[in-house]
């Protein structure tokens, strides 16, 4: 069942709404988020067709890192969508996306089948309702099409660690967090014709350590998590 952060957290940084912590971290966020959390994690997947994926949604898009990935990757139209103005307004100068939306990754402003693929980074893990976002996902994607997720790994927030950046002023600020467990996101997704066709996870290695030292007291845990479905 999925459920509020606020009863594991252990840190008890300053927390704040979606908007106002992507408003503030858009700033620095290109150069504070580790591609090792994400999209190192999405060069593992080995049940996804990249290359055959034309036309893409970015759900909660944020900065606009996902969709220039996946314009290296094949994509010819990416559409991308976030409830952050201060985000999108830095994805728009990367110009890799066809088209970008103000709004709820669980009530897009897309036509139904439009793509053959959906995608959410680290994004998931601020709805409340994560039975919204896949009946939003399987609703975007064409018969046969494709949804990925990557996420924070619902293991780290139940050890009580939020999503949290060092703020320009050197403040540690934190994002409201819901979490979900793998078996509400298997319920949700199987419940709207979405079959899992592959699941990662990706652990804090000893190279991350020897980059990053200050991961050593996370050493071996899962971090984040990938999962591949299609629409049936």
């Amino acid at each position: 069942m999925s459920e509020r952060f606020g009863k594991y957290d252990q840190r008890q940084y300053h927390t704040v709404d979606v908007a106002a912590g992507y408003a503030e971290w858009a700033k620095i966020y290109d150069r504070s988020v580790d591609r090792r959390l994400d999209l190192d994690l999405l060069k593992t997947l080995e049940n996804v067709p990249w290359g055959i994926l034309e036309n893409a949604v970015d759900l909660g898009c944020g900065t606009g890192r996902i969709g220039a990935w996946l314009r290296r990757r094949g994509a010819v139209r990416v559409a991308g969508l976030d409830r952050s103005p201060a985000m999108l307004k830095r994805a728009a100068r990367k110009g890799r996306y066809a088209g970008l939306a103000i709004g709820d990754v669980a009530r897009a402003p897309f036509a139904d089948a439009h793509f053959d693929l959906a995608i959410s980074v680290l994004a998931t893990c601020h709805v409340a309702d994560i039975r919204a976002f896949y009946g939003e996902a399987a609703r975007l994607v064409r018969p046969g099409g494709y949804v990925v997720l990557v996420d924070y790994h619902p293991f780290m927030l139940v050890r009580g660690i939020p999503t949290h950046f060092k703020t320009e002023a050197g403040t540690q600020l934190a994002i409201k967090n819901w979490v979900h467990f793998f078996e509400d996101h298997v319920a949700a997704a199987r419940a709207c014709g979405l079959a899992l066709l592959e699941m990662r996870e990706r652990m804090v290695d000893r190279a991350w350590i020897r980059a990053k030292p200050g991961m050593g007291s996370i050493a071996n845990e899962p971090v984040s998590f990938a999962m591949v479905w299609r629409r049936e």
